[in-house]
């Protein structure tokens, strides 16, 4: 037999498995990195959820009821600064501002667009603004404070060039403030235990609101392990004389937990990496 004849079966094949075979692609390249995206549903989330509005309110409810309570106990002590107990000192409550009784999140919304989650000269121009939107319920608790007699502070880290902006913010809501109960960041100092002790040196601190751990006790700098132990410790105070609303876009948690160094996509990845699947 041809010679010929026998090999084109396997020419054939051969062609056959050419023609079926994709070529050898190279992988491909890892997704871009939008830092951004990794605030992107939280905020969504305070924006739009009816089930913030209804945490945030139901948050200021208990927490105008807590101060009934703190109004008629004379030896009521609503902060560990609070050591004088003096019941004949006027009343007070001590809130932070942002992401408590500001609502900040068209910021986030800014910088989520350009690719970022926090970006200091953006912040600026945004409290600068004076715009920011209340809290659902802060409004409402603050005016009931203030028929109660109870004078509000608002302990902040937000520092002394945005207290033009800030103020107007507060004066524009209603809420009630003057200049010595605004208590800005002075100096660099985060650490807001210094200005809950100035509040109790003139006044019975009766509540603390807040949004971070940080409203409530000193946690900078500590870790995961001794943060969850700052709140087992004061387990009782939760819920009666401290009052936290949810803030799932940023705060210290993410410094106790991914650390501070680093590129904004590498701490993006530090975030992914800390997920447990178990």
């Amino acid at each position: 037999m041809n010679r010929t004849l026998l090999l084109l079966p396997l020419l054939t094949l051969t062609l056959l498995s050419c023609a079926t075979t994709p070529p050898a692609t190279a992988p491909l390249p890892p997704a871009p990195c939008h830092p951004g995206h990794s605030i992107l549903n939280a905020t969504l989330w305070v924006q739009h959820a009816a089930e913030y509005r209804a945490a945030a309110t139901q948050t200021y409810a208990n927490a105008r009821r807590a101060l009934d309570l703190a109004l008629a106990d004379r030896d009521w002590v609503g902060a560990s600064e609070e050591t004088a107990n003096d019941p004949s000192q006027p009343p007070a409550v001590v809130l932070d501002l942002d992401e408590t009784a500001l609502d900040n999140t068209p910021f986030e919304a800014r910088v989520i667009r350009a690719g970022k989650t926090y970006d200091p000269a953006t912040w600026k121009e945004w409290t600068a603004e004076g715009a920011a939107p209340a809290i659902p319920g802060a409004a409402e608790f603050l005016a009931y404070a203030k028929s109660r007699g109870v004078t509000p502070f608002y302990v902040t880290n937000r520092d002394e060039d945005e207290r033009t902006g800030t103020y107007a913010n507060l004066q524009r809501l209603g809420f009630p403030v003057t200049p010595e109960t605004l208590l800005l960041r002075q100096n660099n100092v985060s650490d807001k235990s210094p200005r809950r002790a100035q509040v109790a040196g003139t006044h019975r601190l009766l509540l603390l609101i807040g949004d971070d751990l940080n409203d409530f006790v000193n946690a900078r700098e500590k870790s995961q392990a001794e943060r969850a132990q700052l709140i087992a410790g004061t387990a009782s105070w939760w819920g009666t004389r401290w009052f936290i609303l949810p803030n799932p876009m940023y705060g210290s948690w993410e410094r106790a937990l991914i650390g501070s160094g680093g590129t904004p996509c590498e701490q993006l990845q530090r975030k992914v990496d800390a997920l447990r699947d178990k």
